[in-house]
């Protein structure tokens, strides 16, 4: 019997073209489903730009995010999955505790909706899939800096900061629920990734590609972290993923265009 070598580009060809059909072929009940939460960090962050939130430890913003959490659960995922590097246990750890009643929640998105939308829902664990990474932001402060560009990255603070003025605004007059509502709509996914495709993607024009060693970086990272939640589900299995909203507006992108998954719209959830 002669077996035939086939070329690298033979057998792309052939991966792309027979693709469609596998994934097409698999039923609906055995597709994975995803829904995608972005948050804003409830415990504040080292951003360069971050909401000055206020007051969710009252009792008033308590029950909104006890109420936001019963709507989430209503899902029903069979997994919640958390921003937190993947393969580390400690924040498992941390959610057994707290189904014992050794732990008392702390003011973070991971456990305040993670840890309360598990326990609901009887699950003995959570999961986590960040995976933190240096996307190069570094170089590009340095090259900014040398070469008297600093004023691209003031521009771009103050259309940021506009925009977290404008969700403080949604806080202050409504609920958690309705700030996660605007956060999660595609303009607002949109003016996320317009930040790294618009402005981040230009910068070092023909002199270097710093600027594109930033946003691939970025990509990057949220390409390995769709990678770790497709480790972490079961084909017919639901998840629940909670991530800051820099991440989610790119993951929607990936599992928007996936035929082996179903991504299921958050915003039935958050009103």
């Amino acid at each position: 019997m002669k077996f035939h070598a086939i070329s690298a580009v033979t057998l792309i060809f052939l991966l792309i073209t027979l693709y469609p059909i596998i994934s097409n072929a698999q039923p609906a009940s055995q597709k994975k489903e995803v829904a995608l939460l972005g948050t804003f960090h409830f415990a504040g962050s080292n951003d360069m730009v971050s909401m000055n939130i206020e007051g969710l430890n009252s009792p008033e913003r308590q029950r909104e995010i006890e109420a936001l959490s019963v709507n989430l659960a209503a899902m029903k995922p069979d997994k919640v999955i958390l921003e937190y590097p993947y393969g580390k246990s400690k924040l498992d750890s941390l959610y057994g505790e707290y189904l014992k009643g050794n732990h008392q929640l702390s003011i973070n998105e991971r456990q305040q909706l993670g840890f309360r939308i598990a326990k609901m829902l009887g699950h003995e664990h959570i999961y986590v899939a960040d995976h933190p990474m240096d996307i190069a932001f570094g170089p590009l402060m340095e090259y900014l800096q040398e070469s008297n560009k600093t004023s691209i990255l003031d521009s771009l603070v103050k259309d940021a900061q506009e925009l977290m003025s404008s969700w403080e605004a949604v806080y202050k007059k409504g609920s958690v629920s309705d700030l996660l509502s605007e956060m999660n709509t595609p303009e607002s996914d949109n003016e996320n990734k317009n930040i790294y495709l618009e402005v981040f993607n230009r910068i070092g024009g023909s002199e270097n590609n710093i600027g594109v060693t930033v946003v691939s970086k970025w990509w990057e990272r949220n390409f390995i972290i769709m990678k770790n939640i497709d480790l972490i589900t079961e084909p017919g299995e639901r998840a629940l993923v909670i991530f800051g909203q820099g991440h989610t507006a790119i993951l929607k992108d990936f599992y928007g265009s996936r035929k082996d998954v179903k991504l299921l719209d958050i915003q039935e959830y958050l009103r």
